[in-house]
């Protein structure tokens, strides 16, 4: 056992905490996204246009814009699926702690890409910055081995492979 998880076990109600706080922000998320149709491709090529727009959000960065514009819109149905499942990944997975390492990352991946979607704009992007943080520290602080089934793993299977999954 490595400091870190040495650490996670001294206090793991904090990090559980943080950790299942992740998972239901994606959930409530999900839930929300689902209702407004942003998981078909017309409303997430809306939701898009909407944070790069003058009477939208008005994002700064053109830059990021354009990657966009070259990568997921040029098939925006598919986006939107991968985008909807991955988020019920992520909220399941930080809800119960399975993966945590793996998916605290993949969290703080998409957090730091609604940092660069959100920058400059109308909306507070702090919000964003404190989520990618808080990913960052379950990453760091074994999240899952806190009250998570990534302490059943570890212990029946031992560490994962690159001590990435759980």
């Amino acid at each position: 056992m490595g400091a870190a998880i040495t650490g996670s076990s001294r206090h793991p109600l904090p990090l559980a905490l943080l950790r299942v706080t992740l998972g239901v922000i994606f959930l409530v998320t999900w839930v929300d996204n689902l209702d407004k149709g942003l998981y078909g491709a017309d409303g997430y090529e809306g939701f898009l246009e909407f944070l790069f727009a003058a009477d939208g959000n008005d994002s700064s960065l053109s830059a990021y814009k354009s990657l966009l514009d070259g990568t997921v819109l040029q098939a925006p149905a598919l986006a939107a699926g991968v985008q909807l499942v991955v988020e019920l990944v992520l909220a399941v997975g930080l809800i119960t702690g399975t993966f945590t390492r793996l998916l605290s990352l993949v969290a703080a991946a998409f957090f730091f890409s609604l940092v660069l979607a959100y920058f400059g704009g109308e909306e507070w992007i702090w919000t964003y910055v404190l989520l990618l943080v808080s990913s960052i520290a379950v990453f760091l602080g074994w999240g899952g081995r806190a009250y998570g089934v990534d302490v059943w793993l570890a212990r029946t299977r031992g560490e994962s492979p690159y001590r990435l999954l759980w």
